[in-house]
C-alpha cells in the first residue's frame, strides 16, 4: 500500500508508516464498483469507512419518503467513525458514485486496536474528535444561517 495517499488522509495525519502498517493488520482494503449503495440509512452501523480514491454521495429521506442529497465524500474523507463508538443505526445512506477504494475498519477492528495498540487508537480518536468539531462547527453556522432566512420571512 502506498503510505503517502494514507498519509493525505487527516484521520491518519500523524501516524507513521509503521503505525499505519499496524492500522492495515487491522483492517482492510476494498475496492466498490460504481452505482452500488454501501449502506442504507437505518441499517445498523458498526463499520467505519476511509475513502482512499472514488466518491461517494449520502442521502437521506424526508417525511415523504424521498430521497435529498446531503453531501459528497471525497477522497481523503471518512464516514462512520461514530458508528465505532456507539451501537445507532445509519443516519443516511451512502451510495458509491464512482469507482472506489475504501479501508474499512470495524468495530471489533478498533476495539482490537484500542488494546492492542493504545497510541495509535489515541492518535485516530483525536483526530476524529478534532474532524467532528469542524462538522459541529459548520453545523451550528448552517443552522444559524437558517434561522436568520427563517426569521426574515416572518
Amino acid at each position: 500500500m502506498d503510505y503517502e495517499k494514507l498519509h493525505n488522509i487527516t484521520l491518519f495525519e500523524n501516524l507513521v508508516d509503521e503505525e499505519l502498517e499496524r492500522v492495515l493488520q487491522l483492517a482492510f482494503i476494498k475496492d466498490y464498483k460504481r452505482s452500488l449503495t454501501l449502506f442504507f440509512e437505518g441499517m445498523q452501523g458498526g463499520i467505519m469507512y476511509v475513502l482512499i480514491e472514488g466518491e461517494i454521495k449520502l442521502y437521506k429521506k424526508n417525511k415523504a419518503g424521498d430521497e435529498i442529497f446531503l453531501a459528497t465524500i471525497s477522497r481523503g474523507d471518512y464516514m462512520g467513525e461514530l458508528s465505532l463508538i456507539d451501537d445507532d443505526q445509519r443516519s443516511a445512506t451512502a451510495k458509491i458514485s464512482d469507482n472506489s477504494r475504501l479501508l474499512v475498519i470495524t468495530r471489533k477492528c478498533f476495539n482490537d486496536m484500542l488494546y492492542k495498540e493504545p497510541k495509535i487508537a489515541a492518535k485516530i480518536l483525536l483526530n476524529i474528535i478534532k474532524k467532528t468539531s469542524q462538522r459541529l462547527k459548520t453545523m451550528n453556522t448552517k443552522i444559524i444561517k437558517l434561522e436568520e432566512k427563517y426569521e426574515e420571512k416572518e
